[in-house]
């Protein structure tokens, strides 16, 4: 399966305020997530399901997403996705979606970091940036390490290394 790992685009401060469940993206927040998925629009890539935390920020992420991929499903909102995420949740989103060929799950950190890392064998957590988009090949019947790196895009760019980490696989 061809996972694609999305960090929601920056979102406003934390405050008193505003609950954290109902912090929204900045307007550069969407601006440079939107430039992200054009990255991913170029190659040509529309995932067979997108699937998003309930948070306001990561469903504003997926709907970006879905807007600029062209993306005619609908987009899921789950639970499980909300911040405390882990592979064995990854593992069952994807079954309870019919296995796709394709999946992009939106969602936050450290969550993300932590699940890609230990997709890919390494250890500790991965930190990603507010927008990233991770591109990982998945195949959940090599349980050691389940995942290999393809590219990741950040600030409107391709990337074919994982920072700290070398060229994919």
């Amino acid at each position: 399966m061809k996972l694609y790992v999305i960090r929601h685009g920056e979102a406003i401060e934390r405050s008193a305020a505003v609950r954290e469940e109902d912090r929204w993206l900045t307007p550069s927040g969407r601006d440079e997530f939107r430039a992200n998925a054009r990255c991913l629009a170029k190659k040509g890539i529309v995932p067979d399901c997108i699937i998003t935390s309930p948070l306001v920020r990561a469903v504003q992420t997926a709907d970006i997403l879905a807007d600029v991929l062209g993306f005619g499903g609908e987009i899921r909102v789950s639970q499980e996705l909300a911040p405390g995420f882990g592979v064995e949740g990854l593992f069952r989103l994807a079954d309870a979606n019919g296995t796709p060929r394709s999946l992009a799950v939106v969602g936050h950190e450290p969550d993300l970091g932590e699940v890609v890392a230990r997709l890919l064998g390494i250890d500790g957590s991965l930190p990603l940036k507010k927008g990233v988009i991770v591109a990982l090949k998945l195949d959940p019947g090599l349980p050691a390490v389940p995942a290999r790196f393809r590219w990741l895009i950040q600030q409107g760019k391709k990337l074919s290394e994982l920072p700290g980490h070398g060229k994919a696989g």
